[in-house]
């Protein structure tokens, strides 16, 4: 594929800076660039642009001497999703039940729906309009799956389920496995059943090898466009609210109740039974104790305000001079304790 500065930019409805005729045939990152190619730059990539090779690059204000054209949005990361969709079309697949996939009785199909090779749907189940099903997928019984729903290969979603529109699983994610629940008596274990199950809002994403248990009673709930990256679990009758992020390895323990636009970064984990506000911020490897209020940013663990844990962190940086310091000075109060018994 080959276009024009100016054919992208009226995609992205951006403004071309420089020589809107220069041709571009693929997309590459800030790095790897070459002169064929378009980028974009935010945040310190733009100090760094001289070093870019790209043939344009997409920004959000205009830099001056930039070496290579430029298209001007109001989102950099956003207009390169775009390009890259253009460039990178998604692999067509076939509309149609795949003769090795087992279907049960009284499952209900929408149309245009895609169903891959030895996938399993079970009895009850209902498949909205236009869902891909990719290879080897299970999905239990009564499971509920939204139009325009993304399955991958792998991917099981248990029994009594519901996924929302347009929700993404990606390979090998588990909805819906058995909730973590005993009763210890004498020091033996015994299962509880956990008879609930997982509701997956509108344009939910949970990322490969993800898993969401299933309730003890009631529901697991992730809310409307929230977004789950690989190696995540929540634990049963876990609430998580509208758009938020949950990145890779990040744990959240059984009746935690998450609010909206939450952000938890790499390796966060969470214990359980708490309450988490709105709009708050957890940096990577945080350990989140108890209760957290709407709109704060917390770091370390146990968990801080974040201000306070950079300088907690700086302090410890300081520590083997101090020690040394306090060491020096109690030899000196030790001399001076002496030279007071002999005077």
């Amino acid at each position: 594929m080959e276009k024009n500065l100016q054919e992208l930019a009226k995609l992205v409805q951006g403004r071309v800076v420089g020589d809107d005729t220069v041709r571009i045939t693929e997309t590459r990152s800030f790095e790897q660039a070459a002169k064929q190619s378009i980028t974009f730059a935010v945040g310190d990539y733009v100090e760094h642009i001289g070093l870019c090779q790209a043939g344009a690059v997409i920004v959000e204000s205009e830099i001056p001497d930039a070496p290579m054209s430029q298209i001007v949005v109001d989102n950099a990361k956003s207009a390169f999703a775009q390009i890259l969709e253009l460039f990178h079309p998604p692999v067509v697949v076939p509309r149609e039940v795949h003769s090795t996939a087992i279907i049960g009785k009284n499952v209900s199909i929408g149309k245009n729906v895609a169903i891959g090779a030895y996938c399993v749907i079970n009895d009850n189940a209902v498949i909205g309009d236009n869902v891909t099903i990719r290879p080897y997928v299970y999905i239990g019984h009564n499971v509920r799956i939204g139009a325009d729903s993304d399955i991958y290969a792998g991917a099981i979603v248990h029994e009594n389920c519901i996924l929302g529109q347009r929700v993404v699983l990606r390979a090998k994610a588990v909805i819906g496995g058995e909730g973590f629940g005993f009763a210890t008596e004498n020091g033996v274990h015994t299962h509880i059943p956990q008879v609930g199950n997982v509701i997956l809002e509108d344009d939910v994403e949970v990322g490969s090898c993800s898993t969401i248990d299933n309730a003890t009673m009631g529901s697991t709930l992730v809310r409307r466009g929230t977004k789950i990256d690989n190696l995540v679990h929540l634990g049963h009758n876990v609430e998580i609210g509208e758009d938020c992020f949950l990145i890779a390895q990040v744990g959240i323990a059984g009746s935690t109740k998450c609010g909206n636009h939450v952000i938890f970064a790499g390796q966060t984990g969470c214990t359980g039974h708490i309450t988490i506000g709105d709009n708050v911020q957890f940096a990577g490897k945080t350990g989140i104790t108890g209760n957290v209020p709407s709109d704060c940013v917390m770091a370390g663990y146990p968990m801080r305000p974040h201000k306070e844990w950079l300088k907690l962190a700086a302090y410890e940086n300081r520590l083997p001079d101090m020690v040394k310091t306090v060491k020096q000075l109690q030899k000196e109060i030790e001399a001076l304790k002496a030279q007071l018994k002999e005077s």
